[in-house]
Order: C-alpha cells, then structure tokens, then sequence
C-alpha cells in the first residue's frame, strides 16, 4: 500500500503482515468516500461515510474523511449493499434475440444490482462442465456487474454434477415439471442428486409444480375452448405448487442438502414451508416482486404481459406471501428476468396458452419495491435482507457481498426514496422490453450504482463498460 499525495487527514488501513499480525498503514488519499449518507448496517442505519480503497470497504465513519479521487454525496439519501438477484435468465448463450449478458447486467445496472445470478436454462443448458466454461468465457466479455452462474441438476450424473461444483457453480437448479428436459428430474432421480448435492455443500433451487396436475389442466382448457388471459391461472392451480413444494420437502429432508425453493406464490406452500422450518429442515424460500404486486385479477388488463409460471394467484395467497416476507418465512426477493418480445407476448390477446410466460425485471425490481417501502408494506431494513444481504449468505458469497463493512466488496447502491418514477418501455435497458408493470409510477429510485469500487450508474446513465464484471465463486 503506498502513500497517494493529498492534503488531507492519513487514513489508518489495516492491513495484515507476512508476520501475521495486523499493522495500520498510513494513507493520504483512498480511491473513492461516499459522503454523509444514511449507510446500512445489519445493526440499522447510521449517518456517516463509506470509505473506499481498491474495490473494498475500508471504513464506515462520521465526522472528517481521507482524501478521496472521487468524492459522491450521498446527503438525504440511503446507502445500501448491492442488490443480488439470484434468479435471472440472460438468455445466452442460446435466445441472444431476447436478451444477453451485455443488455441483462446493463439493465441490472441500472436497477442498482450488482451481482447477478444466471439460470441454467440456456443452450446447452449448464448440465456439464465444458457448457459452463463455454458460458463464462462469454460472460467474461460481456458482463457490466459481478455474475455466478447455477447449474443443471436435471438426470444427470453425479460426476457431472461435482465437475459443476468445481467449476465454480453456485448453486443448481432442478425443474419439477419438463418444460426443460435437461434441467428436469423424476422424484427418484431427484433424491438421487439432492444426496450428491448435499455433499457437495450448493443448494439446490426448485421449480416447484406438479408436472400432472399441470398437463391435466391444460388439457380440461384446450377441451372447455378456455384462452382468455385468467385461464392460465384457472387451469394451473395452486395445488399444483403446494403439492411439489411438500413433495420435495420431503425429499430432500432424507439428504440434508439445503432446499431452495423459487417463486412461491401460494398460501399452502408458504404453510408446508414454515413447516419444514419449524422442524429444522434446511428450506429457503424466494418470491418475486410479480407475485407481491399483482394478483390473477391483473390478467384482466394486462392479459399476456403478466403471463408468467406459476401463474399469478389469489389476493389470500398475495396476503400469505407478504406475511411470510416480513415475518422471516420467505428469506429471498428475486426479479425471475425472462425478457420476451412484444410480439410473442401480443399473441395472448387472442390465445392466452399462446403467449411466452416471463417477463423484465431486473432493472425494475428495487423501484418497484422502494415505493412498497414508502407505502409502509415494508421496511428498508427488510428489503435489504431480502434482496441483498440473505441470497448472499444462501449462495456463500457473505461476507464478500450483502453487506458494507471493512473488507467486503465496495458494491454500494444509493437510493433516493423521494425520487418518482414511471416504468416506460424506452427507458429499460433490456434487449426485449415488455413489461407487466409498462406505465405504472411510485416513488424510490436507486440513483448510482457502485461495483467493486467502480461507478457504474450514474442517475439512470449507465458508464460501466462490459468485462467489468467477474465470475464469482461460492466462498469456502
């Protein structure tokens, strides 16, 4: 560490020793100070600075500064950890139309994430190791904000399974009905991996929904002549999520692998949830802000642009998931990304079962959920927990992310809460930009957003540059 010139007051870094013991160095200047803000702590919120120095957090402090090269006021507003969406679907390789790692971490950018988490479901799908290599040397290139990758844990092998884990997977992904063929697994097949996965120490993400009770109801809508917008909710019922969600519970009780599952979105399976926590079972759970913010009485406007799996639900069952967010139940906040175009999503006018089920949602996620705060349906503190501070400990990258303190990651978003917005179609950064939420307006808007000590936004500019980012592995 050499001493930059400035006039300011020396800086003490602590730094350790070949000696291994801890040995204060004196610093003039630092690279970055992130001034007077309202700065997130797991203990609350406090008004201070964040001081940065090669990519890291060296200090949270009030009063005097070091010297910094870039000095960001952050007076009135809040300063959070990153966001880490852990569910996106970035489309490359395979659907680079849709989306690609360039537009999908651009997007993410802007919506104040800074680490970002791809699903398997590309082509190839990730089920092997040369698909994820291939995968990262194209996400090396492209990527504007930090990115881990999740694997295939469909009937696959188990010796393909840990050459992902040593890859640097950090997490696996498992479908419970075969829209995915490579990323599907039977329960047997399922069991089968949950035991190799729990040795291996990842977690394994679940789709979770009943791949008969699902065909069945697709079926009875194609007989009854059924294609309106709400018919896809109708004919995919709840049960069919409840039923898998306790199925794989179950299952992966006999193993100890930890079970995540993704988008909750009915009443009965946030119950079998806090079951299996209340029985000391290792089961997460993640929802969308799809699910918190629009029910099945949305299809009636926005037909096929809120198309998504599962389906939207109840008001009982949208109730049941804020309860659970806010009471600890449902530990995840994620966007579920799936970028369509327009024009897929239009043919659900006419044919609901027609239309593509997905959706952006990367950039708009923390606006959308900022104005919940300013409604009072939940806490900043919690929102953090959610979508920042719990995936990072789920997917072993705290105390590198999720948190600002000395020696983690300097990945910061700053937030204004009084700042109004309108989700509009030709401000997302998105490749394909069909939105359920196109012209809806609240108030909360991250303003810069901060990678490894590197600005990437800049009130709604994006100025990082693709390659920035790194692939990330899980801590060990």
């Amino acid at each position: 560490m050499y001493l930059k010139p400035g006039c300011g007051p020396p800086f003490v870094r602590y730094i350790c020793s070949s000696y291994g013991c801890w040995v204060g160095v004196f610093q003039l200047a630092v690279d970055m100070v992130v001034r007077n803000g309202k700065v997130y702590t797991p203990y609350g919120f406090y008004e201070g600075s964040v001081v940065i120095d090669e990519g890291k957090v060296v200090s949270l402090m009030k009063g005097t500064t070091p010297e910094a090269d870039e000095v960001i006021n952050a007076g009135g507003l809040h300063v959070l950890p990153g966001m880490i969406d852990m569910h996106c679907h970035f489309r490359d390789p395979g659907f680079t139309e849709r989306e690609d790692f360039e537009t999908g971490t651009r997007a993410a950018a802007a919506g104040g994430v800074t680490t970002a988490v791809d699903m398997p479901n590309t082509v190839p799908s990730v089920t092997s190791l040369e698909a994820l290599e291939e995968k990262i040397k194209i996400a090396d290139a492209k990527a504007l904000v930090d990115y881990a990758l999740i694997g295939g844990a469909g009937e696959v092998s188990a010796e393909a399974l840990r050459g992902l884990a040593a890859g640097g997977v950090i997490a696996f992904k498992t479908f419970m009905i075969a829209r995915f063929k490579e990323l599907a697994a039977s329960d047997a097949w399922m069991l089968d991996n949950f035991k190799v996965l729990g040795e291996l120490g990842l977690p394994c993400l679940i789709h979770a929904e009943n791949q008969s009770i699902v065909e069945s109801g697709m079926e009875k809508a194609i007989a009854s002549g059924r294609v309106d917008p709400i018919a896809h909710c109708e004919f995919r019922p709840a049960i069919a999520e409840t039923e898998a969600t306790m199925r794989t519970i179950i299952l992966a009780g006999e193993t100890g692998v930890h079970l995540h599952i993704c988008h909750m979105t009915t009443k009965g399976a946030v119950e079998a949830l806090a079951w299996a926590q209340s029985t000391g079972r290792c089961v997460t759970g993640e929802t969308s802000p799809n699910y918190l913010l629009m029910t099945e009485e949305d299809m009636k406007t926005k037909g096929p642009y809120a198309k998504i799996d599962p389906p939207l639900r109840k008001a009982e069952d949208q109730n049941a998931l804020w309860k659970a967010v806010n009471d600890g139940t449902i530990s995840v906040l994620a966007s579920d990304h799936a970028p369509y175009p327009k024009s897929e999503k239009e043919r659900g006018w006419k044919n609901i079962f027609d239309a593509p089920s997905g959706g952006v949602g990367v950039q708009t996620s923390l606006p959308l959920m900022l104005n919940k705060v300013n409604e009072g349906r939940i806490s900043l503190e919690r929102l953090v927990e959610i979508f920042s501070l719990n995936p990072a400990k789920l997917l072993k990258l705290y105390p590198r992310k999720g948190v600002l303190m000395p020696g983690s990651d300097a990945d910061l978003v700053i937030v204004d809460l009084e700042k109004g917005f309108e989700i509009r179609e030709e401000d997302l950064y998105s490749k394909e930009r069909a939105s359920a939420f196109a012209g809806q307006k609240g108030k909360g808007m991250p303003v810069t957003t901060i990678v490894r000590g590197k600005a990437i936004m800049k009130d709604g500019e994006i100025l990082g540059k693709p390659g920035y980012g790194v692939y990330l592995r899980p801590c060990r």
